[in-house]
């Protein structure tokens, strides 16, 4: 069995929708780059042997990713999916069970609800009723594959708010 580095981690605060807009193309605000600013210390010594990074395809997701990227190892391949917006934590477990396993850590930038469930499916006695802005989540596993990936496999590590 290999040990499993799973990061999960919400979009930094974003714009209030308004209507008539695009969501999708909600921006980060000035306090959500204060979120970035503030969690960037805090996240680095994660980041270190992520080899694959998911991130929604929604501008405050890939504003969020942006903002981390400094951190994020070179050789880390980054695959944006708008099935990552607004995807429910059943789709997660999906598309994290496809992960080839020579990834050993894999992280998850993505939205609510679908992020709150998926960590209170590893840790029921979660401490908040929505995963924060700019929270992340740290989960580790051993297992052989990711296709072997559940929540009873999953223990969280920390959860990092900004």
């Amino acid at each position: 069995m290999k040990k499993r580095k799973l990061i999960l981690m919400r979009h930094a605060q974003a714009q209030l929708e308004r209507f008539g807009h695009n969501d999708r193309e909600r921006a980060i605000t000035m306090a959500g780059m204060h979120e970035l600013d503030a969690i960037r210390s805090k996240l680095q010594p994660h980041l270190a042997g992520i080899s694959l990074i998911f991130c929604s395809n929604a501008k405050r997701a890939r504003q969020t990713l942006e903002g981390i990227k400094p951190l994020i190892p070179t050789t880390a391949q980054i695959i944006y999916k708008d099935e990552f917006y607004q995807a429910s934590s059943h789709v997660l477990w999906a598309r994290l069970q496809e992960i080839n396993a020579s990834h050993e850590s894999v992280m998850i930038v993505a939205h609510n609800p679908g992020l709150t469930d998926f960590v209170q499916k590893i840790e029921s006695e979660i401490s908040f009723k929505e995963f924060p802005t700019c929270g992340v989540a740290i989960c580790e596993g051993a297992f052989d594959g990711w296709y072997e990936a559940s929540a009873h496999q999953f223990k969280l590590i920390e959860l990092i708010k900004a």
